[in-house]
């Protein structure tokens, strides 16, 4: 029988048949990716999926059963989202504090274990290929794993009890995952994919994430670049100078200012072939966005921080105050999570700075003492060079030698596999070959290959130190737990309940065999050695008791801020061969020093922490103001005389407001550039020397050569290059304001504050740009380049914390981002918006016990008990889903094969409501 349908059914099938074909256009376009990192846009829209699932803010109020919990757990969330977990045993606040942590900061984590890890490119694709294979080629997951099974040989052994802790860390992770599968950051929609268990392993692996962020270098490199282009006794005088130095332990001199660190001497021959092979590998190293990163945030110097203590001699209270600020790279969320963790049985209390994906807090304090951490820049890392023989043997110490190999697989995201092999010298793996150092046939008499020797690949004991330091109660187990901190090498700056302060750079620090080195070289890791002639061989570290170290010292105050570790009085052992130009040093002990005792208290530590006056600017303006009233009449227009009137006026502070700020610093890089360029360019040479180099050579030598300009048949001076680089200040300060009104020239209209989300090209999710104070010299520290214009500050401080000794819930803390990843969260930006860019903090409710802490603080609580099991909720709730889908999909099936009576009744009603 053939149904015969009338023309309004013939209609209505051709509409549905419309719409039917437009449906599937639609899905076709919302299942592609448009971009290869993006999930289809079906995944990320459609009701139930993607947006539909970003979690919002937490309950109020939540029980979950647990099992393995050996006893309840209670967290409460105060109004910053902060967690406060009361547990009766460690292995119990591991789980809870994963747990948060995953509910979090979820996304991130698993963006840290991945780049450490080489699985980036699983998410993303080919486009992180190169860095996913730089990056195991580094060798961070190899020795955070060797790391793992020596901790696992230590519990074995009974010579630890805490490595349970780090596994139920990851239990608590993993807890979370399984139960919010279809609950993840948005992250996971717009990339299409969904996080992986978590394991003790991807623990371990953020020893090497921040060691290398904070000690992996290519100083060596590029100085190698500049001393070939400038000369060893040019190289000498601009980058081996101590000038401005105060160092972080007293005990040990004082540098005058004429201080120069020495060098052999001799003539410099440097092969141009390694020459080549350096610069062509910079360049492609330069191409890899999380090396593009590193070395972006090394030459601004953002990668530092501040720390200072003062005992209850210069306290207002009697008893010691120490203070933190970690300078890292700005980004959302921050890199910081604040945890406070009591241990109800044992009365351990501790509060302090988390790393998500760690289960212990890096930086705080408990009821006994406190420390804080800022980067020692000692010099843990250098980089060999040898001559290749064939694809698998180099020259050692003149002996022809085979490498060593590790192979890796990596998943590549929609593209299958791509194995690579990552070649071992006898110091590190090789890093330039398999990047390709393009070194023209021409040039390439003989193969280089170069690779670094780092204490990141060690076995290393990290665990142990932080272990210790969260149940240390006085001075000696604080400092037995140090001697086991070996990378990153940190000043640890400490005080205690018993009134003791002190200071101690830290880590592993190698001692070199200098003796088979070229005159010309000056030794100590300074520049990368030639492996193929045996030189630089590490033959030890240096031993903890003879590193450096300070405690009670007669000033009553210590304080680092990436400066010089000692004085001149220090020759035990060579430390470091790059330091911070001592600004933000020289005014924290400027700030202490002026303090009469008794006059420091928490009030006075926060100014600290925020103050915005630029000590070079007091170093350089007055030459600038003297060298322009100087100027003739005739040159002395009524901008010029503007100028003078607002740096006569201004006390040096970096404000937003202000307009003094922006004619210093743009005129102070005019005058480093006119100072340096012309010789840097012509020579080659890549990086220019400190500006502390600069100030130097304004103060004292008027006339240096480096002021005249090798481009014009005139002999300059400063006068010459202050003026010049004056003149240049006002063109583009006019143009860029567009108005010849100086005090229209706010600091804030060029110089501004940036928080990017850690996924580059994510801008939805960034915070800013905001108006900022500061610059990269203050205590308070913004760098920005304001070259081109305006300049966009992306690191700075990435926390502050202030305890108070004589009340630790009176101790402060703040983060530039907020507690919890989840960008439709309030906690995502309140502690950025609402304290930091407003130089607030926030209060430690440091309350050991849970029936003391404040109920009118407490947002949200949760409440995790032991025995329950949980696998049947979870199997109905999967069970409840499949019958609904199943439901839907027999729904649409009955609807499909009754189409044409469904046709049939829609006509008929059709024609009887025109009827009616």
């Amino acid at each position: 029988m053939v149904l015969k349908l009338k023309t309004t059914e013939k209609k209505v099938i051709i509409k549905l048949s419309a719409v039917l074909v437009l449906t599937t256009i639609v899905f076709t376009i919302l299942s592609v990716p448009l971009i290869s990192i993006i999930a289809p846009l079906g995944d990320i829209l459609f009701p139930g999926t993607g947006l539909w699932r970003v979690p919002g803010e937490l309950p109020e109020y939540e029980v979950l059963y647990v099992k393995g919990l050996n006893s309840s757990v209670t967290v409460y969330r105060d109004e910053w989202g902060i967690p406060h977990i009361y547990a009766s045993n460690e292995n119990d606040l591991s789980f809870a504090l994963g747990y948060v942590h995953a509910q979090d900061r979820l996304f991130q984590m698993d963006l840290a274990r991945r780049q450490v890890r080489g699985k980036l490119s699983e998410v993303v694709g080919s486009l992180a290929l190169e860095e996913d294979k730089f990056n195991l080629a580094m060798g961070m997951e190899y020795w955070a794993n060797q790391t793992f099974q020596e901790a696992i040989r230590m519990q074995k052994l009974g010579e630890i009890d805490f490595l349970d802790s780090i596994y139920r860390y990851a239990d608590g992770v993993n807890y979370f995952i399984n139960t919010h599968k279809d609950e993840l950051p948005i992250e996971y929609a717009i990339l299409g994919f969904k996080p992986t268990k978590w394991t003790p392993l991807d623990t371990f692996c953020f020893n090497k994430y921040m060691s290398k962020m904070l000690t992996w270098q290519y100083y060596d490199l590029y100085r190698l670049q500049t001393l070939d282009a400038l000369g060893e006794n040019n190289f000498t005088e601009l980058f081996m100078s101590t000038y401005g130095q105060i160092p972080i332990c007293p005990n040990y001199g004082i540098f005058n200012d004429s201080s120069e660190l020495s060098y052999n001497g001799g003539p410099l021959k440097i092969s141009s072939n390694v020459i080549n092979t350096v610069s062509n590998f910079l360049k492609k190293v330069d191409s890899i966005p999380s090396e593009k990163t590193l070395m972006d945030l090394q030459e601004q110097n953002i990668i530092g921080s501040n720390n200072w203590v003062v005992d209850g001699v210069k306290s207002s209270t009697g008893m010691p105050i120490l203070c933190n600020d970690m300078h890292l790279a700005w980004n959302m969320p921050g890199i910081w999570y604040e945890a406070h963790l009591a241990d109800l049985s044992t009365g351990l209390s501790v509060y302090g700075f988390t790393l998500a994906g760690v289960n212990i807090p890096i930086v705080g304090h408990t009821d006994y003492v406190a420390w804080g951490i800022t980067n020692t820049g000692y010099d843990v890392m250098d980089w060999f060079y040898y001559e290749e023989v064939d694809s698998d043997h180099y020259i050692y110490n003149g002996i022809i030698t085979e490498y060593t190999t590790r192979t890796y697989t990596i998943k590549i995201k929609d593209q299958g596999s791509k194995k690579f092999t990552v070649k071992e010298t006898v110091h590190g793996p090789v890093l330039n070959d398999f990047l390709d150092d393009d070194i023209p046939d021409s040039l390439d008499t003989e193969k280089i290959v170069l690779a670094p020797k780092w204490t990141g690949n060690n076995v290393t004991t990290e665990f142990l130190a932080l272990y210790g330091f969260n149940h240390a109660k006085n001075r000696i187990q604080f400092n037995q737990a140090l001697a086991h901190f070996l990378t990153p090498s940190s000043n640890f700056i400490y005080a205690d309940i018993e009134g003791t302060i002190a200071i101690r750079p830290t880590g592993l620090v190698p001692i070199r065999d200098d003796n088979l080195i070229p005159p010309w070289h000056f030794g100590n890791g300074t520049l990368p050695y030639n492996g193929s002639n045996g030189e630089g061989e590490w033959i030890g570290y240096v031993p903890f008791d003879a590193l450096p170290n300070t405690e009670n010292p007669s000033q009553h105050y210590l304080a680092s801020a990436n400066q010089i570790v000692a004085g001149p009085n220090y020759i035990n052992y060579s430390l470091q061969n790059s330091y911070a130009a001592g600004y933000r040093a020289r005014r924290i002990n400027e700030l202490l020093n002026n303090s009469p005792d008794g006059t420091v208290g928490i009030e006075k530590m926060k100014e600290l922490q925020l103050d915005v006056k630029s000590t070079p600017a007091r170093a350089f303006v007055p030459y600038l103001i003297n060298t322009t009233e100087g100027l003739p009449s005739s040159q002395k227009t009524p901008i010029i005389l503007d100028i003078l009137i607002q740096l006569k006026n201004w006390d040096y502070d970096m404000d937003k407001d202000l307009a003094a700020p922006t004619i210093y610093r743009k005129w102070r890089d005019y005058y480093q550039d006119y100072t340096f360029d012309d010789e840097f360019e012509a020579a080659g040479a890549p990086i220019q020397p400190q500006l502390n180099v600069l100030e130097k050579l304004t103060r004292d030598e008027p006339d240096s050569k480096w002021f005249d300009d090798i481009n014009t048949p005139e002999t300059e001076n400063r006068t010459n290059i202050i003026i010049k680089a004056l003149n240049a200040t006002v063109d583009f300060l006019v143009e860029y304001y567009g108005t010849n009104d100086v005090s229209a020239w706010r600091w804030g209209d060029i110089h501004q504050y940036s928080f990017p989300h850690i996924v580059p090209g994510f801008n939805s999710l960034n915070k800013g740009p905001f108006e900022g104070d500061g610059e990269g010299y203050t205590i308070n520290p913004s760098r920005v380049s304001i070259r081109d214009g305006l300049g966009l500050a992306r690191g700075g401080a990435s926390e502050r914390m202030i305890i108070d000794f004589s009340d630790l819930k009176n101790s402060l803390s703040v983060i530039p981002s907020g507690q919890r990843g989840i960008s439709n969260s309030k906690h995502y930006s309140d502690q950025l918006e609402e304290l930091f860019l407003k130089g607030k903090y926030h209060r430690h409710y440091f309350y050991n016990n849970k029936e003391d802490f404040p109920r009118n603080h407490i947002e949200s609580q949760i409440k995790f008990i032991p025995g329950k099991n949980t696998d049947l909720a979870i199997f109905m709730t999967t069970f409840l889903i499949i019958g609904s889908t199943i439901g839907i999909i027999s729904v649409i099936v009955v609807i499909w094969f009754k189409r044409e009576q469904i046709f049939i009744r829609l006509n008929k009603l059709k024609l009887k409501r025109r009827g009616d």
